[in-house]
């Protein structure tokens, strides 16, 4: 059986990656639905998934590295993970502050 692409992967796992559907992707079945009925166990599990995949160190359920990994896309991806999270997080301090105010 060919093996699982590294960048679809990726993309699943940046994108719907509290839902497990990275890992139905790649063969883990019953891991996927747990992830899917916790919601990426509470989103912790899933960003482990994240950065596993974006440094190279996931592998599909047969223990086959995945596809056409390449660090460079791995990296870029953790650090668009981290700017969409600062800009949340600074767009919803200020939201919380105009509130507060009085």
């Amino acid at each position: 059986m060919q093996k699982k692409s590294f960048l679809v992967t990726e993309i699943l796992s940046f994108l719907v990656g509290f839902l497990g559907i990275h890992r139905f992707y790649t063969g883990y079945i019953g891991i996927g639905i747990v992830q899917l009925l916790t919601l990426g166990g509470c989103g912790i599990w899933s960003f482990i998934d994240f950065i596993m995949i974006s440094i190279g160190k996931y592998k599909d359920a047969k223990g086959q590295d995945l596809e056409e990994y390449n660090s460079n896309v791995g990296y870029a991806f953790i650090a668009v993970y981290i700017i969409l999270w600062a800009v949340t997080i600074f767009f919803n301090m200020n939201y919380i502050s105009q509130l507060t105010r009085v």
